[in-house]
């Protein structure tokens, strides 16, 4: 038989010899919060491990970004902005003025090159006018003959009837053979002075000068026209990067526009992963909201050396990567993406 002994203090564990006993309230809460501190200190390592593990051998993740391949607009040469005729996210036709520059260097060479062409015409003009004065020279020759044939016609009728002498039949035909000369000499002048006037307008040095002038007209004129800067095609406004009144420079960026095509993915994927970048594979998009898109590979594998600036780590050097385009297979809104957002794509 078993025997069992029954203290005081197991019937009243608050009183001792008639004396109550207050004990404090239970720790164990504090010490097991500790135990779980130092057991996640140490498993941390495993489980940081665990997840490069997943990360690397598991989960091919690339970075990238959406986009719709916007066009950039630069300078076409030194000038200064005078217009801006668009906001940021506006939409924007194809042809639309977006931007007018104005160079008054370029200007004052148009205007130079106008006067010098106006100056050089007025001396063809005078060529003109000298060759005028050949033809008044044939018209009056022609009408001095056709008075001498008239008087001719009747000295010969005269003769045959005897009724002048030959000494003034003589001069009549002496006065008739001069307008002929005369004639005949006045449009030998004309053809002479008309070769000599297409000799120079064609190979002459005003002909050349006209030539060179005109050429070089052309090309400020198209320069001129290059300073009103058009929307190449239907899209977006991203972004103006200038003001009125500000002086650039040939090649400094003036807008970005962006087509209204689907926005697609570009991402950047390390080359020990190239069997899983073929074209047509599935892949995940994970938006900055931790969203999930669908999408298929859809662009073959080109090899890129440079990162996007807005990828790039600070002190990462250019490192060679697999440059994969990405077609989302839904529909996303432009509340969902940003130009140029950056994205993670899961392979």
């Amino acid at each position: 038989m078993k025997v069992k002994f029954h203290l005081e203090k197991d019937k009243q564990p608050t009183s001792d010899n008639g004396m109550k006993i207050i004990y404090g309230s239970a720790k164990r809460g504090g010490y097991r919060f500790r135990w779980y501190c130092i057991l996640a200190l140490v498993l941390s390592p495993i489980l940081i491990m665990a997840y490069v593990f997943f990360q690397q051998y598991i989960l091919t993740l690339a970075p990238g970004i959406i986009t719709t391949s916007p066009v950039v607009i630069t300078a076409p040469q030194d000038s200064m902005v005078t217009a801006i005729n668009v906001k940021e996210g506006n939409e924007i036709s194809y042809g639309r003025n977006v931007l007018e520059l104005n160079d008054p260097v370029l200007d004052s060479d148009i205007q130079f090159i106008k006067t010098e062409l106006t100056n050089l015409n007025k001396r063809k003009s005078k060529v003109q006018h000298d060759l005028k004065s050949y033809l008044l020279a044939i018209r009056n020759a022609k009408d001095n003959l056709e008075s001498i044939k008239k008087i001719k016609l009747n000295y010969d009728k005269f003769i045959k009837e005897g009724k002048v002498s030959q000494v003034d039949y003589a001069n009549i035909i002496g006065m008739y053979n001069s307008a002929q000369n005369t004639l005949t000499s006045a449009d030998i002048g004309y053809q002479k002075a008309l070769l000599d006037s297409v000799q120079v307008e064609l190979a002459g040095g005003i002909a050349q000068v006209v030539r060179s002038l005109n050429q070089e007209l052309v090309t400020k004129l198209s320069q001129k026209k290059l300073l009103s800067i058009h929307s190449p095609y239907d899209g977006n406004i991203i972004e103006i990067n200038t003001v009125v009144g500000q002086r650039i420079k040939k090649g400094d960026v003036l807008a970005t526009i962006a087509s209204k095509v689907e926005p697609f993915v570009i991402a950047y994927l390390e080359p020990k992963f190239i069997e899983k970048a073929k074209e047509g594979s599935v892949v995940t998009v994970i938006l900055p909201n931790r969203e999930r898109l669908k999408g298929n590979v859809s662009l073959a594998i080109e090899t890129t050396t440079k990162l996007p600036a807005q990828l790039a780590k600070p002190f990462e050097g250019p490192k060679s990567l697999l440059k994969v385009k990405v077609t989302l297979k839904n529909k996303i809104t432009k509340e969902q993406w940003v130009e140029g957002m950056p994205v993670q794509v899961s392979f």
